[in-house]
């Protein structure tokens, strides 16, 4: 639901950036400004230009789209550490190549 604002005779408003949010999700897909333009028109029977649906729209696309959240940096949830495969595969490169080997291969990475 859109956030409301009281405005002076203490109706409550929804804002014009939630107002685009809505209409991107009841609408779907890639509405133009003035598709857009019209529904907030029919719904809340206000109206709001196209440049700054326009600008709404780019800005809630580049966060995540409606409803969706951005991207984080850094390690993945639960893949940053060492799990029971990267003990596994240690163990089986010690067998085949001898732990000495291994070590120098080490040293070689870091």
């Amino acid at each position: 639901m859109a956030r409301a604002k009281a405005d002076a005779g203490g109706e409550k408003k929804p804002s014009m950036m939630s107002m685009v949010r809505e209409s991107l999700q009841d609408l779907g897909g890639n509405p133009s400004p003035l598709e857009i333009q019209g529904h907030i028109k029919t719904k809340y029977n206000r109206e709001v230009p196209t440049q700054i649906i326009s600008n709404y729209k780019s800005v809630i696309r580049s966060k995540g789209g409606a409803g969706g959240t951005g991207r984080r940096r850094g390690r993945p949830p639960g893949g940053g550490g060492l799990r029971v495969e990267h003990f596994e595969a240690i163990r089986t490169l010690v067998r085949q190549l001898g732990a000495d080997q291994v070590k120098r291969l080490v040293d070689v990475v870091e």
